[in-house]
């Protein structure tokens, strides 16, 4: 006899099926105030306290970010974040200070949409974040 499983496997690991796409898996968890983000293993995760219609700004916003990645225009590790604006533009390096980056000398939050990686980002979509509602 056969077992059926009371829910499905994408649950199980915590993903958003609905997101999902076999090339960006998109995954939920509590991030505090933090709408979503990108890892460097193109995949995303966003606040699982969000809004439907804030669920799907994130994940167009942080698929972007994933783009981005693909193209070789943004990468990060432990130390610091590489962005490379343009075809024949130098590569510029951020220094990472926690979930900071040292911007023109200012400690900036990765997530500002003055940072210039999320400006480019904010500046396709025209969509800002708002604050998250309490379910």
């Amino acid at each position: 006899m056969g077992y059926k499983m009371k829910t499905s496997i994408p649950a199980m690991l915590g993903m958003n099926e609905k997101y999902s796409t076999p090339d960006v898996p998109v995954f939920e968890k509590n991030l505090g105030k933090a709408w979503g983000y990108a890892d460097l293993d193109r995949t995303v995760t966003i606040n699982k306290n969000l809004s439907d219609k804030q669920k799907e700004q994130a994940v167009r916003h942080e698929k972007l970010h994933v783009l981005q990645m693909r193209q070789g225009k943004t990468w990060y590790d432990s130390k610091n974040v590489y962005h490379k604006p343009n075809l024949g533009s130098p590569i510029l390096k951020y220094k990472r200070i926690g979930n900071k980056m040292l911007v023109g000398g200012k400690a900036m939050h990765v997530g500002d949409p003055k940072n210039p990686i999320e400006k480019e980002v904010y500046d396709q979509t025209g969509e800002y974040p708002t604050p998250i509602k309490k379910k």
